[in-house]
């Protein structure tokens, strides 16, 4: 039960795929739909190091890809840059820095932990969208 909140937040990502098609960002959409799919095999599943790897692998791809899309349509620092930017930021915050000191997405409290990380898939679904709709 206590994986449950991930499994859910991780279909938010279905909204970036749906999104990301209809503006015809096609790779965008491909690589949300894996990482959908990487998402829920790994909250569904008792962690490995495959499964891991393999969603890690993905989100890199989602990252990259989006930072390419985002320098690429951003011309001028606007207030949409700002929060895309901030979004980025808060996702780094809470799985690096929750890493390092046990915290956000990798507290002790396995409840409290899955909360922030399904909060950490929210944020980054938005940031996202807002690369894709501006």
């Amino acid at each position: 039960m206590a994986r449950k909140s991930t499994v859910y937040s991780s279909f938010v990502f279905l909204t970036n795929v749906i999104v990301a098609y209809i503006y015809q960002y096609y790779l965008y959409s491909a690589l949300f739909g894996a990482l959908f799919v990487t998402s829920i095999v790994v909250h569904v599943n008792e962690p490995n190091i495959y499964t891991n790897m393999l969603d890690k692998l993905v989100v890199s791809a989602v990252v990259l890809y989006g930072g390419y899309v985002f320098f690429g349509e951003y011309v001028d620092l606007c207030w949409t840059a700002v929060i895309v930017i901030a979004t980025f930021l808060a996702t780094i915050f809470l799985y690096v820095y929750g890493f390092c000191h046990n915290k956000y997405c990798f507290a002790e409290d396995v409840d409290i932990g899955n909360a922030y990380h399904s909060l950490l898939h929210l944020i980054a679904s938005f940031g996202h969208h807002l690369i894709v709709l501006c």
